[in-house]
């Protein structure tokens, strides 16, 4: 089994990397793609859409060859259901982790918490390039508040400006798709998530029909406790 792990918002394949090492250790081959527009993909941001996301996902999963295990962060929960849907007899478990979670023909941006929602069409409309990314005050706070400040400051220099399209786009096929497959769902729950309250995380468990696990840790468990992120993402990877 091999886990593709997919990244959040702003982030890159890069967030995954010390994950990926404790993976290795635990015998788990693993792979994390830049989605489009983000990390080092340099596809143009004004144009991307989830579809985007979506096939550049599929094409990841089409490189494995082997069971896969999708591991899906924050906006990236939109993506993976799709993924699944493309490719049912390869994907066998999608993991939401601290993760947005919508049905068929919902809108991300509408799961957004609504004092955030408009922050997000300001600074887009503002870029030039129909993107946003907040300021290092504001991404430390809602990321990963748990770093010291200097790590933080690293950390977000690794940021890219996130697009808009992606959270406006109808999903074309939502979690409410992996009920006819035999795909397993899990939701982490991050008891310290600035970015998707608790109560707000359970919400999404319960559209994803899973009780979620919930583990200590801010929004981006990758970057503040990656063995325990890893060892977590292992455990659900154990067949059953």
């Amino acid at each position: 089994m091999h886990a593709l792990l997919l990244h959040g918002g702003g982030h890159g394949g890069w967030c995954w990397d010390a994950v990926r090492g404790h993976l290795a250790d635990l015998g788990i081959d693993s792979s994390a793609p830049d989605l489009p527009g983000s990390g080092v993909d340099r596809t143009p941001r004004a144009g991307i859409v989830l579809d985007d996301y979506i096939a550049a996902a599929v094409d990841a999963v089409d490189r494995i060859d082997d069971d896969v295990t999708i591991v899906a962060h924050s906006i990236a929960g939109l993506t993976a259901p799709a993924v699944a849907v493309a490719r049912p007899d390869q994907v066998a478990h999608v993991v939401f982790l601290a993760a947005l979670v919508t049905r068929t023909g919902e809108r991300g941006i509408d799961s957004i918490p609504e004092d955030r929602r408009p922050s997000y069409f300001t600074l887009a409309e503002a870029s030039g390039e129909n993107s946003f990314l907040p300021r290092f005050d504001a991404a430390w706070k809602r990321f990963f508040p748990s770093l010291p400040e200097g790590k933080a400051r690293e950390v977000f220099e690794k940021l890219t400006p996130q697009p808009l399209g992606p959270y406006l786009q109808p999903n074309p096929a939502g979690v409410d798709a992996l009920e006819a497959l035999p795909v397993r769902r899990s939701y982490i729950l991050l008891s310290d998530d600035r970015t998707f309250a608790p109560e707000q995380a359970r919400e999404f468990a319960a559209v994803a029909d899973c009780s979620p696990i919930e583990r200590p840790g801010d929004h981006c468990w990758m970057l503040t406790d990656p063995k325990a992120c890893a060892g977590e993402v292992a455990e659900l990877m154990r067949p059953r």
